[in-house]
């Protein structure tokens, strides 16, 4: 089916889509209630003009980029060129396509080291590239218990209830994988020298836009439309995501993860 005449099914669709979510009513107070909903948030401000194109972050990071060539992958490219062709995208930062991929542990950055956290054994005041640097050294040195393949999915529920626009939430496929990805970020706390106040229940998720100002409540209605048009193609096109070796990455901005280290895991 060509990629517009997808489009126009899924629009005409939504409406049937939505009956497997919550009520609009009820989703409207998810919405607004959530404490994550004050638009923009300073990670966002950090991170993205007002304009909407990406401010420099520099950092380090580890990832597991979605593979080049998935079913998922696609049908996400086809939401993001619907995004951009909304009334509201204007109020979105966008993320390039080629960078999509699940964060396993944050990392450090130079904008914000007191909210994201600065390992323990680099000196407080050392450029970016040093501390970098000096992360990799480690992760090259160390050997992490953890099988691979990750295995994931996403939760369509809590995607559609997110407060901001657009953030794939994903989860654990079964016990098993929740505990090996819970036991892998453990390990790279030891090594990256620090741990989040949320450490415990990070909420692993693939970032597909960040929200630049609030929407009206016409174009909240639209989003979700939107959004539910989508989301089960997206979880159908992966039922289980399999992830493959996680990459130690070093980013300018959010437009571009560079590997460094490929993780050694056994």
């Amino acid at each position: 089916m060509a990629f517009l005449d997808r489009r126009q099914f899924l629009l005409q669709s939504s409406t049937l889509a939505a009956v497997s979510f919550m009520p609009s009513t009820l989703l409207s107070q998810t919405f607004s209630s959530n404490p994550e909903s004050k638009i923009p948030n300073r990670d966002t401000t950090l991170k993205f003009n007002p304009d909407g194109t990406p401010r420099p972050f520099a950092g380090n990071t580890v990832i597991c980029h979605l593979p080049v060539q998935c079913a998922m992958r696609d049908v996400m490219s086809e939401l993001h060129d619907a995004l951009t062709q909304t009334s509201y995208h204007h109020k979105l930062g966008l993320t390039s396509t080629d960078s999509y991929h699940m964060t396993i542990f944050p990392g450090a950055n130079d904008q914000n080291r007191t909210a994201y956290g600065w390992p323990s054994h680099v000196p407080a005041d050392a450029p970016i590239e040093v501390c970098s640097h000096m992360i990799g050294e480690r992760i090259a040195k160390a050997r992490f218990s953890c099988q691979l393949p990750l295995r994931v999915r996403v939760d369509q529920v809590n995607t559609i209830n997110f407060s901001t626009a657009c953030s794939l939430r994903m989860i654990a496929a079964n016990t098993d994988e929740e505990k090996k990805l819970r036991f892998l970020r453990d390990q790279l706390a030891e090594v990256f020298g620090f741990q989040l106040k949320d450490h415990a229940d990070y909420q692993f998720h693939i970032t597909m836009s960040y929200q630049m100002a609030p929407l009206t409540p016409q174009e909240k209605d639209a989003y979700r439309q939107l959004l539910r048009a989508y989301i089960k193609l997206i979880a159908d096109a992966a039922p289980v995501l399999e992830l493959g070796i996680p990459e130690y990455c070093t980013f300018p901005d959010m437009f571009r993860f560079e590997p460094q280290k490929l993780l050694v895991c056994s």
